[in-house]
């Protein structure tokens, strides 16, 4: 009997499981319908890599999973099994784009278009998959088969996909169907939160950042609740009128919690360097240039802008390095290694490139990423509580957990 499977969600752990499905069949007997909210599957993908598509990172299984915070035990099967070469296999020789490696082991493709991206997949599984668009799923039930209802009709699977995406930036779909569907079939969910997303500062501490709008440091950003450090990132970070962006507070920002009431960053600009070499070394410019400005000292560590900013908080904007004060070169110091902006609320999850939280994963078994409660039902993407660094992370995962559902779905 021919076997029909259901993928529930247009984006990219959907089309990557029917690309899979192609790709891997080998005379198996199969119907695949993918059913997508969208007018065209894929919205959320096109946004990926900045609308370039960073499609995956060239690093080998074992430092690839580091990368994925707590589920990296989870996720190290589907690497292991299917990693970055194989990914970058397919893109190049089924879906006919060639990639290119930029720095950290980032790769895009060479025509810079995640919606080229988009457009090659679509393709090359439409005479694969049934694509039903702009549906909207309703309710999944399980009995002897997986009755899927829709706004637009009812449908039968033997085996379903879950793979309809978090609860980030949901003008692309990403509403949170998948946990309500989970629960209802019985799975648990952790909390869902924002991760890879802008943080936005206080009253106080936006006036600093908007005056630094536009400027970035290389600094290590620290997470402060109360007087307890929870976590730490080092990596460029970008000033903005509303506080924090860039690479090290987007990926901070997974760590900040719901209730922000004592809650504040710390960004160390010269990371380099602990609070005593700093001291010490900044005390040694003072002491060789003493016709110059503290401003121009300071702007051998960090750019000329922050350099002004932080002198004109220790009162020492006017000031030369000669007679400089030992009070003000201590202040100078504590802004300069403990530098602290307040969180006014947590990372907005619409602004949020994945979600923390979703489908908790000791109730899925990593081998084939099915379901241990819903025998039939598999689990991908950001259903699951997995989410990457920056850096075509989230997009590996995507692939290699398609493939081990594929692999199953057809053994």
């Amino acid at each position: 009997m021919k076997k029909r499977v259901g993928i529930i969600g247009g984006g990219a752990a959907g089309l990557f499981a029917a690309c899979q499905l192609k790709r891997l069949n080998e005379g198996s007997d199969i119907e695949v319908t993918l059913i997508d909210r969208n007018p065209v599957p894929g919205k959320k993908l096109i946004l990926t890599g900045h609308g370039r598509c960073n499609i995956t990172n060239r690093k080998d299984a074992s430092a690839l999973k580091k990368c994925y915070h707590e589920a990296e035990k989870f996720i190290f099967p589907a690497l292991k099994e299917y990693g970055p070469e194989d990914t970058m296999s397919f893109v190049e020789n089924d879906l006919g784009l060639k990639l290119k490696e930029e720095e950290n082991n980032r790769i895009f493709p060479v025509c810079d278009s995640a919606v080229r991206v988009r457009d090659a997949i679509v393709e090359y599984i439409s005479d694969s998959t049934e694509i039903l668009r702009e549906t909207k799923v309703i309710e999944i039930n399980k009995s002897d088969d997986f009755e899927v209802i829709t706004d637009k009709g009812t449908y039968h699977f033997d085996q379903v996909i879950l793979s309809c995406g978090g609860n980030s930036f949901t003008h692309t779909g990403s509403s949170g169907d998948s946990y309500k569907f989970a629960k209802r079939l019985g799975h648990s969910v952790n909390q869902v939160k924002a991760a890879l997303a802008p943080i936005k500062a206080d009253e106080a501490s936006a006036k600093l950042c908007k005056s630094l709008s536009g400027v970035s440091v290389n600094a290590r950003v620290s997470v402060f609740d109360g007087d307890k450090k929870t976590a730490s990132f080092e990596g460029d970070t970008l000033f903005a009128d509303f506080g924090l962006t860039g690479p090290a507070p987007m990926e901070i920002s997974r760590e900040i919690p719901v209730d922000v009431k004592n809650v504040y960053l710390e960004l160390d600009l010269v990371p380099e360097l602990n609070d005593e070499a700093f001291d010490s070394e900044l005390q040694s410019q003072i002491n060789a240039h003493a016709d110059t400005k503290i401003t121009t000292i300071l702007s051998r560590f960090v750019p000329a802008s922050v350099a002004g900013e932080i002198a004109a908080q220790a009162d020492a904007s006017d000031m030369y390095a000669q007679g400089f004060p030992k009070d003000k070169r201590k202040k100078l110091c504590r802004q300069m290694k403990h530098l602290k902006i307040s969180v006014d609320r947590a990372p907005d999850l619409e602004k949020a490139y994945v979600t923390r939280g979703g489908v908790v994963l000791n109730e899925v078994d990593r081998k084939t990423m099915q379901s241990k409660i819903v025998p039939g039902l598999f689990i991908l993407g950001e259903a699951l509580d997995i989410d990457g660094i920056s850096g075509g992370f989230n997009l590996q995962a995507c692939m290699s957990e398609a493939y081990l559902a594929a692999k199953s779905i057809l053994s």
